[in-house]
């Protein structure tokens, strides 16, 4: 579903998906929510927008591939996407008295990729930004290592995805 413009309604689109580049997984969505959030950034209110994008934060999936250097998940694995990572190396993920990451806190307004500065979503080459590093409004979506959390493989997809926002 991309939203192409603030406020107007979204549209189902055909989008090309593109590999996952190195520390980035491809997750195939089977289970999405709406959150406030999705609607507030949608409507462009007190922000800079940045459209087009694939919105959507709070998910559920399985992993369908992973890029260069990503050894804690495989294909297969049940994960969460979480829009607040940890890189596991800078100084707030290495303290025990914060979780704001330097190189995945949130930013609402980056719509690509921290590694090449370029979305993984495009509609005829033309680039379709992301939402929170998740973008669970789609079918596929690529996301940062650091942006996944893995779950056990009997927790309920439908119930637990939730839990990512």
């Amino acid at each position: 579903a991309v939203a192409w413009e603030a406020g107007k309604p979204l549209s189902m689109e055909e989008v090309e998906v593109a590999p996952p580049q190195a520390m980035e997984v491809r997750v195939k969505i089977l289970y999405t929510a709406l959150c406030h959030t999705d609607v507030y950034f949608w409507e462009a209110k007190g922000q800079t927008p940045v459209f087009p994008r694939i919105l959507g934060h709070e998910a559920g999936g399985i992993v369908e591939s992973v890029g260069e250097g990503v050894t804690e998940l495989v294909p297969g694995d049940h994960v969460l996407p979480v829009f607040t990572g940890e890189c596991k190396e800078c100084a707030h993920c290495m303290s025990e008295e914060s979780n704001l990451c330097d190189l995945l806190r949130i930013n609402v307004d980056r719509g690509v990729m921290i590694s090449d500065g370029q979305p993984r979503f495009t509609i005829d080459s033309k680039p379709i930004f992301h939402f929170l590093g998740t973008s669970t409004f789609s079918e596929y979506t690529v996301i940062h290592v650091g942006c996944v959390a893995k779950i056990d493989p009997e927790a309920p997809l439908d119930k637990v995805c939730l839990l990512s926002c």
